[in-house]
């Protein structure tokens, strides 16, 4: 059975708050040790009596070395952000940082910071993609928009639009990210959303789109959508969806089987401020979560070995959502920075 996970910022119990309380961790000696061992060996591996000492350190204790991975894994994914953006003449000011109960401030964890900062608040932006957008959201930011017609749209969390409106239609392309569109009946002007070259046509109804790693989603609680998928070959492909139905497509595919859901569909749970998870495996349930808090969440956990999750979590209390999560799999969250959670 999958595990099952109910979360709420203002239901804690007192056990949720002694489990994740600031009570002393033998671990934490463990990882800071990790971390001065990272920074003394370097990138050349250290002298061969260093090397001598790290091997006997990581003898010791089957602990050391599962501590000494972490770093270097937390360190490759400082690497992995920084490569997404440069610095021309600029200085980085990084946000004050929150507790931290495992990782103390060292060079590592200073580098992790600037670099997840910068990330999360927003000079790793994709340029391009913000160039183009009219309405644009960052990380765990939710926005609605008013526009001319009266239609209104509520982007989600790290979300881009372009808006674009005239005599004979009103398109609007999703860029990146998911949003929920209530449209203002007009029969001569269409509303369209585009999305991975697909296309979502209402002419009065509410109803989402999502732009996936390699999929869209069109999800309706309202009315009609006519969701079309140009094809390669045979030109274009198209289903009729109707409240409480959904269906996914692929760039240049055709639109999937149509899929309904009885009362109000999970893919919408976030208007209501929760994420819902329903039998998701654990590494995706994490990039959900993942995709509502600046930073990253890194799962070092061998994900194939873990049960599905049903959940329920609040969107104000994600790190007490992923912590109880982790805590019911068997899993500890260490806190890098305000940016970066290790779940192992």
């Amino acid at each position: 059975m999958p595990a099952r996970t109910d979360v709420d910022a203002g239901n804690m119990t007192d056990p949720d708050k002694d489990r994740f309380s600031d009570a002393p961790d033998p671990r934490d000696a463990v990882d800071a040790a990790a971390q001065d061992w990272f920074l003394r060996l370097g990138p050349d591996g250290g002298d061969a009596a260093a090397q001598v000492e790290f091997r006997a350190w990581l003898a010791a204790d089957p602990r050391h070395k599962l501590a000494y991975d972490e770093v270097r894994a937390a360190w490759d994914a400082a690497g992995d952000l920084a490569s997404a953006f440069t610095l021309d003449d600029g200085v980085a000011t990084v946000t004050p940082m929150r507790r931290r109960r495992s990782i103390r401030q060292s060079a590592v964890g200073g580098l992790l910071a600037a670099c997840l900062a910068l990330f999360a608040t927003g000079a790793a932006l994709d340029l391009p993609t913000t160039l183009r957008a009219d309405h644009v959201t960052a990380a765990g930011e939710q926005r609605r928009v008013a526009l001319s017609d009266g239609s209104t749209v509520l982007l989600n969390t790290d979300t881009a639009i372009a808006v674009d409106y005239s005599a004979a239609g009103r398109r609007i392309t999703l860029l990146k990210g998911e949003a929920l569109f209530e449209v203002v009946k007009d029969t001569a002007r269409p509303f369209d959303v585009l999305a991975l070259g697909g296309r979502a046509r209402a002419l009065g109804t509410v109803y989402a789109v999502r732009d996936g790693d390699d999929a869209a989603e069109v999800t309706v609680a309202e009315g009609t959508v006519r969701v079309s998928a140009p094809l390669a070959v045979d030109g274009e492909s198209a289903v009729t969806l109707r409240a409480g139905d959904r269906v996914s497509y692929r760039p240049g595919g055709a639109p999937g089987a149509v899929g309904h859901i009885n009362g109000e569909a999970p893919q919408l749970a976030w208007r209501r401020g929760m994420i819902v998870l329903d039998g998701m495996p654990f590494a995706r349930a994490v990039a959900e979560i993942d995709r509502y808090r600046p930073g990253k969440i890194l799962l070092l956990a061998d994900a194939a070995k873990l049960e599905p999750v049903t959940a329920r979590l609040s969107l104000t209390a994600l790190d007490g959502g992923i912590r109880a999560l982790a805590a019911t799999h068997g899993l500890r969250v260490t806190q890098v920075t305000d940016y970066l959670l290790i779940v192992r």
